[in-house]
């Protein structure tokens, strides 16, 4: 061993090297698993590194998980340690960089993270046996159980547990709970480690040797990386102990296969098909009895039956309804039958005695046996009489299923029900419901809560259609109106009605206009509002408005104020327009058809005065006759006269509108006014980061940024904004010629206290939002030439002539 300069080293360092030259090289060895790696410490020692040495990688980072080391100021030292300095004090950044402690590692050689962090999560998977004795069981000296040894790389621990089979006797699990095992004498001190572990190798753990057999493959792959070569997995010896169960479960079965019915495939092909009877049980011969009526169940997927009794209204009998419960239904019922009698298998005769070494043979070959007299599907038809345990029950009729089943596999043509099997007391007759009448209606409450305390003496809320709720839930039409009155300042007060699909309820809110002496705001609460000159002091119910009373140009009474519908909203348009069913002044095909008999008479005559209004213009490069809206208006009025509403002229104009692309349906005010108070309900005042926000994200150009940019700095300032204002507003903020949108229009946008915005009717955004701006049809074209064509009255009265 060549000689080792101590003069620089660290205490620690002199230790390891006084022992290693007192110790030999495997002492030495043993010494470096507790502590640190070989060859790291051959490095600090001096000694040379030899080739043979292949465990640089397995104890690299074989330390505790307080033993990892703070490498602050170039200096590594253990955490737990104390520091270099005065009183044990850390150096700080500021002491002086020539005064430096040593190393405990060579250059390069340093750990880049500890054991515990490393191996996280890395077991090693060994498979062995051991053999343990048996002294008092009869020819078994020894048995074999398997195990599987676990190796955990982070803290070398280990864990012993044996696989779970099946009626073994003996309590399995985990023999040895996860701990460092120490190594059997004269080891004493050592611990069991990675090196004692390879396949064909025997290691003792505590009082057990245990003989390793195999391993996983990602510990084959791990030990062959370290160095380590690895056997090839050997066989593991026969347990005499299993053994001899076998043999003793083999001398309980039969030697041929035992009989067995196959009932998968017919489950299979009849699951959940059923044949359906009716049926009647005559029981007036006995005292207090009666016709029964019956429904007979047959289940083809088991050849079971099941009859359940129609009991009728007021029959006074206590019952479940349950007649016969599911089961099969023997033809000849004389006794219970006795154990063992239905059993699926039939033994033959027992070879042997005793407990020990016998065995029984089963009929294999299903030697007389029989399928029992049981009701099948061929023994039930209409007008056959079955035998319910003495019951006798005839079959009066059956299902459409049932019929079609007997007449593909038997061919039976006849199904005529039998009658004149009907319930003979007159008290069993079900019951007419005579309907109860109510007292008038005195006031209190709604006519519903009324309606509840004179049916049941226990006043019960009123029922809500839930079906209708689900259907129509936040969905409501809004019309634009306007009061009409004899006080002439209410004639300039506008309106906008909601009508609540869900529930039918309306509520009116009024639009504020400055200096109108008028605040606005909640006109009518949201409720059902009745129709006018009804007597509500009634026993029925009052009728109340429905949705097809708002159209475009109706006129209202609600709450003794009258209005006059004159707008409405795109959501509601198109509501009306889809069902048009409901809704017939929305229906284009009614409404041609009214132009079609108008026109008739005096077609050519109506077009040709009307011509002069007629426009021809290019749209999408295409030239189209077109008609602006107050000039078919007009000429519909000149037509029909009052036999036509405005809601059917916009219903014409929408469908026969000839602009290329619809105008930005989004009202800027409306949408400003919605975005200041959705960040007023939310207390949202952020600007100056928001500002910063957008300056550092755009530092050379913070005037215009893209939609996308704009998004993120919404999101990331955490404005309190649904998605759909979101892209309302990103659709009516300015924008220059490279689609660039304006920094400046937004922060005056989210800034209410600077430009104050109208106050404005409470809304569902993520419902109303796409729909703020109520229909204008002022200057909309409509295509002359396609109503013509959709009239087609030009081609009938061309065949007419000719």
């Amino acid at each position: 061993m060549p000689d080792i300069s101590l003069s620089n080293a660290t205490p620690y360092s002199k230790l390891f090297v006084s022992r290693c030259r007192t110790r030999p090289r495997d002492a030495f060895r043993n010494h470096c698993r507790e502590k640190l790696t070989f060859h790291i410490m051959l490095r600090c020692s001096g000694l040379p590194f030899l080739p043979g040495n292949t465990f640089q990688d397995i104890g690299r980072q074989k330390f505790h998980k307080s033993h990892h080391f703070d490498q602050r100021n170039r200096v590594c030292i253990l955490v737990d340690s104390k520091r270099p300095g005065i009183g044990g004090k850390p150096l700080l950044e500021t002491d002086s960089p020539e005064y430096e402690l040593p190393s405990l590692y060579p250059p390069r050689y340093a750990p880049s993270r500890p054991s515990w962090l490393e191996y996280d999560r890395q077991v090693l998977c060994f498979y062995g046996y051991f053999q343990e004795a048996l002294t008092e069981v009869d020819r078994l000296p020894y048995q074999v159980r398997k195990v599987r040894i676990l190796y955990y790389l982070e803290d070398d621990t280990m864990q012993v547990s044996e696989p779970r089979t099946l009626n073994s006797g003996i309590p399995q699990g985990c023999l040895v709970t996860r701990q460092r095992i120490p190594r059997p004498p004269p080891y004493d001190g050592a611990f069991t480690s990675l090196l004692d572990l390879n396949i064909n190798h025997t290691v003792q753990l505590f009082d057990r040797v245990y003989t390793i057999t195999g391993c996983d493959e990602f510990t084959r792959r791990f030990l062959n990386r370290l160095g380590i070569s690895v056997p090839a997995a050997i066989d593991q010896p026969v347990d005499p102990a299993t053994e001899l169960r076998k043999q003793q479960d083999s001398a309980k079965l039969a030697k041929l296969p035992a009989y067995k019915i196959d009932t998968l495939g017919k489950f299979l092909q009849y699951d959940r098909k059923v044949l359906r009877f009716n049926g009647v049980w005559d029981d007036r011969a006995s005292v207090f009895g009666d016709v029964h009526q019956l429904e007979v169940l047959y289940h083809l997927s088991d050849d079971t039956m099941e009859i359940k009794e129609k009991l009728p209204v007021n029959s006074g009998r206590d019952s479940n309804g349950m007649f016969l419960r599911r089961g099969r239904l023997p033809r000849h019922f004389d006794q219970l039958p006795t154990m063992g009698a239905n059993a699926p298998v039939t033994v033959l005769n027992v070879i042997g005695g005793g407990l020990r070494g016998g065995r029984y043979l089963t009929d294999c070959v299903g030697i007389g046996k029989t399928n029992g007299e049981y009701y099948s599907d061929a023994d039930l038809r209409i007008g056959a009489s079955i035998n319910v345990y003495g019951r006798r029950v005839l079959l009066t009729g059956c299902d459409p299923f049932t019929e079609r089943y007997y007449r593909e596999l038997y061919g039976l043509e006849d199904f005529t029900p039998l009658h004149g099997y009907d319930v003979s007391r007159d008290q069993f007759v079900p019951f007419r419901r005579i309907e109860r009448e109510l007292p008038p209606y005195n006031g209190w409450g709604s006519h519903e809560d009324s309606e509840g305390n004179c049916l049941s003496l226990e006043p019960k809320q009123p029922k809500i259609d839930f079906r209708k709720f689900v259907a129509y839930d936040r969905c409501s039409l809004r019309f634009g109106a306007q009061m009409v009155s004899n006080v002439p300042e209410n004639n300039d007060r506008f309106f906008v009605i909601s009508y609540h699909l869900s529930d039918d309820t309306i509520s009116v809110y009024e639009i504020p206009l400055r200096n109108s002496g008028f605040r606005g705001g909640e006109f009518i609460k949201r409720r059902k509002l009745f129709l006018p000159n009804q007597e509500l002091r009634n026993a029925s119910r009052p009728a109340c408005y429905r949705p097809q009373h708002f159209y475009l140009g109706a006129a209202v009474r609600l709450q003794d104020h009258h209005f006059r519908v004159t707008n409405a909203d795109i959501y509601a348009l198109q509501f009306m327009e889809q069902h048009c069913e409901e809704y017939p002044l929305s229906n284009v095909g009614k409404i041609v058809q009214k132009l079609r008999d108008a026109l008739q008479p005096h077609y050519k005559q109506y077009i040709a005065r009307h011509m002069g209004k007629v426009v021809q213009m290019k749209i999408d490069g295409q030239a189209v006759s077109t008609v602006t809206y107050e000039s078919l208006r007009d000429m519909l009025i000149e037509l029909l006269g009052e036999s036509i509403v405005d809601q059917e002229i916009v219903t014409l104009c929408r469908m026969f509108s000839a602009e290329s692309s619809e105008p930005d349906r989004c009202d800027r005010e409306l949408v400003r006014s919605a975005i200041h108070a959705e960040l007023n309900r939310a207390l949202w005042w952020d600007l100056e980061r928001t500002k910063e926000h957008i300056y550092h994200l755009e530092p050379s150009n913070p005037d215009w940024v893209t939609p996308q940019r704009l998004c993120t700095i919404i999101k990331a300032c955490k404005l309190p904004l649904d998605n759909a204002l979101i892209d309302k507003m990103l659709q009516i903020l300015k924008k220059n010629e490279a689609g660039l949108l304006s920094v400046a229009d937004f922060m005056m946008m989210i800034n209410p206290s600077a430009v104050p915005s109208k106050p404005i009717q409470p809304l569902n955004i993520k419902h109303d939002v796409s729909f703020f701006t109520p229909y204008r049809v002022t200057g909309k074209l409509v295509n002359w030439d396609q109503l013509l064509a959709h009239i087609d009255l030009e081609r009938s009265l061309t065949n007419q002539t000719s």
